[in-house]
C-alpha cells in the first residue's frame, strides 16, 4: 500500500508540473505574440535652421487630405531635433537601423551625427580615413552594416560588444572597414540608381557611361564575398533608390527613362546568381504623372516605402507667392537664390494588381502640404527632399 500511494503521488506530482510547464510556456507564447509594433512615421530633414538643418516626425494619418493645390500650413509641432552645424548635400543622408545618419557634414565637423529616431539620442560615428574628400556616393543599409560606395568600398558595422571587467565598462568606437581588394574596385563613375536585392546582400547598380563605354551598365556587388558582377550593358529604368515590395516580387521606383520622368515604374528582380542577364520587364505605373519635374516651382521628389505595397511620395516645390522675391534677390546679389519658402507636399498610394492583373497605383491621397522658410541659399541646401519611414 505504501509503495502504490508513493507511485500516486509521483504520478501526480509529474503531471501537475507538466501541465504547469505547458501552461507557462503558452502564457509566455501569448504575451509574446501580443507585444505590439513599434509604430512608425514619415520623419523629415530640413534647412529651416540659420545654423544648421532639423528633424521633424510627421503623423500622416493626422493630416487631413487635401488636393494637388492645397495651402500650405506652416509645421505645427516643434522640431524633434536641431543640429547646429551646416549641411548642403540632401544625397548624403541615409537611414541605418533606427538612425538617420549625416554622412557629409560641414568639414569642421569633429564627427559624423547620427539621430535615433526611436531614442531621441544623437550618437557620433567618425570619419571614414578619407574624411571630406569624396564627391556622391552611394550610401545604403544592407544587413546591419551602413556601407559607403565611392572609388572603394567602405563599411560601418556595428561596434564591438563591451565586456565589462571593470565597471563601468569603456564605450568601444564604430570602425569603418574599407576593402583594399581589386575586386572590390567599384567598376562605374556614375551611377543612375541602385537597388537592393531580396535576398538581402546584394547591391544592384545601374551606371552611365563616364570616361569608358565599360562603365554603362547593371553591376551587382555581394556583401558576403565581397566582389562585383556584371550584368549587361543595360540600365534599370530608375532614378535613385528602388524599393523591393515581396508582395509583388517587383522592384518599384522613380522612373528614369525618357518620356517617364515624373511616373513612378516596376521592374523584375535582376537574377544576381545567373551572372550576365537582359533588361528585366519593367512597365510604367499608370498614365498619370505623380509630380511635374518641369515645372518651375519644383525642387526635388523623394519616394519613401512605407512597408508591404504602401509608399509616400515627398515632393518640395518654391512657393508660388515667392516668385517675385526669389527673382528679384537674384537680380540684385547676381547669384543663385534659394526661395524664401519650401513647400513639402506628401501623397501616399498603394501598389497593387488589378482584376487584369496589371500593376496600378491605388488609393492615392495628398496628406496636406507643410512650408517652411528655407535658411540657406544653396543649389543643393536639402533641397532633396530627405525623407524616411522608421
Amino acid at each position: 500500500m505504501s509503495k502504490r500511494k508513493i507511485s500516486l503521488h509521483s504520478c501526480s506530482t509529474a503531471a501537475a508540473a507538466v501541465e504547469m510547464s505547458k501552461r507557462k510556456i503558452s502564457l509566455h507564447n501569448c504575451s509574446t505574440a501580443a507585444a505590439p509594433k513599434p509604430q512608425q512615421h514619415l520623419f523629415l530633414v530640413l534647412d529651416d535652421w540659420d545654423k544648421g538643418y532639423s528633424v521633424r516626425k510627421v503623423d500622416l494619418d493626422a493630416l487631413d487630405y487635401a488636393n494637388d493645390d492645397c495651402e500650405p500650413d506652416d509645421f505645427s509641432e516643434p522640431p524633434l531635433a536641431r543640429f547646429d552645424v551646416v549641411h548642403g548635400h540632401s544625397y548624403a543622408f541615409v537611414a541605418h537601423g533606427t538612425k538617420i545618419v549625416a554622412m557629409k557634414p560641414h568639414e569642421v565637423s569633429p564627427a559624423i551625427p547620427a539621430f535615433d529616431t526611436a531614442t531621441s539620442a544623437v550618437g557620433i560615428l567618425p570619419w571614414p580615413e578619407f574624411r571630406m574628400s569624396f564627391g556622391r556616393p552611394i550610401l545604403v543599409s544592407i544587413d546591419g552594416r551602413l556601407f559607403l560606395f565611392i572609388n572603394r568600398i567602405h563599411y560601418l558595422g556595428d561596434p564591438p560588444v563591451c565586456e565589462a571587467v571593470y565597471a563601468p565598462a569603456v564605450q568601444k568606437p564604430w570602425v569603418w572597414t574599407s576593402l583594399d581588394s581589386p575586386r572590390s574596385l567599384l567598376p562605374f563613375t556614375a551611377p543612375v540608381c541602385y537597388a537592393v536585392h531580396p535576398d538581402g546582400r546584394t547591391l544592384v547598380v545601374s551606371s552611365r557611361k563616364w570616361r569608358t563605354v565599360t562603365e554603362e551598365g547593371t553591376f551587382s556587388f555581394d556583401t558576403k564575398k565581397m566582389e562585383w558582377t556584371r550584368h549587361g550593358d543595360w540600365q534599370l529604368p530608375f532614378r535613385g533608390q528602388a524599393h523591393y515590395v515581396s508582395q509583388l516580387d517587383a522592384w518599384i521606383g522613380m522612373c528614369h527613362h525618357k518620356g517617364g520622368i515624373g511616373h513612378l515604374c516596376s521592374s523584375d528582380v535582376v537574377p544576381v546568381a545567373a551572372g550576365a542577364t537582359t533588361l528585366p520587364r519593367w512597365k510604367l505605373l499608370g498614365e498619370e504623372r505623380l509630380f511635374d519635374p518641369d515645372s518651375p516651382l519644383h525642387l526635388g521628389a523623394t519616394l519613401v516605402h512605407m512597408g508591404g505595397t504602401r509608399f509616400c511620395l515627398v515632393e518640395s516645390m518654391w512657393h508660388k507667392a515667392d516668385e517675385d522675391v526669389r527673382q528679384r534677390k537674384g537680380k540684385e546679389s547676381g547669384m543663385y537664390v534659394g526661395p524664401p519658402r519650401v513647400v513639402i507636399r506628401m501623397t501616399t498610394f498603394d501598389v497593387q494588381y488589378d482584376k487584369d492583373g496589371e500593376l496600378l497605383l491605388q488609393s492615392r491621397r495628398t496628406h496636406g502640404c507643410r512650408v517652411f522658410r528655407r535658411a540657406h541659399d544653396k543649389p543643393d541646401s536639402l533641397a532633396g527632399p530627405v525623407a524616411f519611414w522608421l
